[in-house]
């Protein structure tokens, strides 16, 4: 079977040039700011504050239980409360982060435009 020809002198998608990458400590000395200590902190960020919103939402839910003992109402709210609190906190976490890193990729491919030209 024949294959047909490759695109010739028409639009060829871009190649994505990863920039390059430092560690931690040697991005914090990095006078010319080229190198985003945000970036590579994101990830730490979003784990400790799962880890946070998780144990808000354990002891939420422990409280849930307690109510349950003093008012019945109280603590089925509560506890049909919890998982929606913890979605909707992780949510906003993950919303906010993800909009700080795309403002600095924005800065990193306008960057790159610059070099380019």
């Amino acid at each position: 079977m024949r294959q047909p020809p490759g695109p010739q002198g028409g639009w060829e998608p871009s190649r994505r040039e990863a920039p390059p990458t430092k560690g931690l400590v040697a991005s914090l000395f990095d006078t010319n700011f080229d190198h985003m200590v945000t970036v590579s902190l994101i990830k730490i960020v979003y784990r400790i504050q799962l880890v946070l919103i998780t144990l808000f939402a354990i002891v939420m839910g422990w409280y849930g239980l307690a109510f349950l003992e003093w008012n019945t109402t109280l603590g089925v709210m509560t506890l049909i409360a919890t998982p929606l609190v913890w979605i909707a906190l992780v949510l906003g976490v993950r919303m906010t982060l993800e909009f700080l890193i795309n403002q600095f990729k924005i800065s990193e491919y306008l960057r790159i435009m610059k070099d380019k030209s």
